[in-house]
């Protein structure tokens, strides 16, 4: 009696595994190597600016650069690794909207990037390495 009782058990404990490893399999089927990145708005509108057709950089934001030696490339990686400070950002009902986000790059560092949206242009007014002292005088 009781081994009948410890092979249903052992039964019901492989079909469970069972199941589970083909959900799994099915999963990564629908959804492929898709990550959980696209979840949260926030990071989809942070990849859908980072894909859009032409990236601009004010004057102000090409001289922050140039003095924090931070590269055309980084900001857009940061794009890629960063967070949009809704608090900061007027992004509501707005022709041209405004982000404010933190990102991270490879080396490390974090950047603060402040840019609006026009149609098919993402205009990066300011960029800024929050690891670095500030010494830039730019306009």
């Amino acid at each position: 009696m009781l081994n009948e009782g410890g092979s249903d058990i052992w039964r019901k404990v492989r079909l469970y595994m069972f199941g589970v490893i083909m959900g799994a399999i099915g999963m990564y089927f629908v959804f492929g190597a898709r990550g959980c990145k696209s979840l949260t708005p926030g990071m989809l509108k942070l990849d859908q600016l980072a894909t859009k057709d032409t990236v601009r950089y004010s004057d102000t934001a090409l001289c922050q650069m140039k003095c924090q030696h931070i590269t055309p490339d980084e900001v857009i990686e940061s794009f890629t690794y960063g967070k949009i400070d809704h608090n900061k950002s007027k992004d509501f009902h707005q022709r041209h909207p405004m982000y404010n986000f933190k990102g991270q790059i490879k080396r490390g560092d974090t950047l603060n990037v402040i840019c609006i949206e026009q149609d098919s242009i993402v205009r990066i007014i300011y960029v800024k390495d929050l690891n670095r002292k500030d010494t830039c005088h730019c306009p």
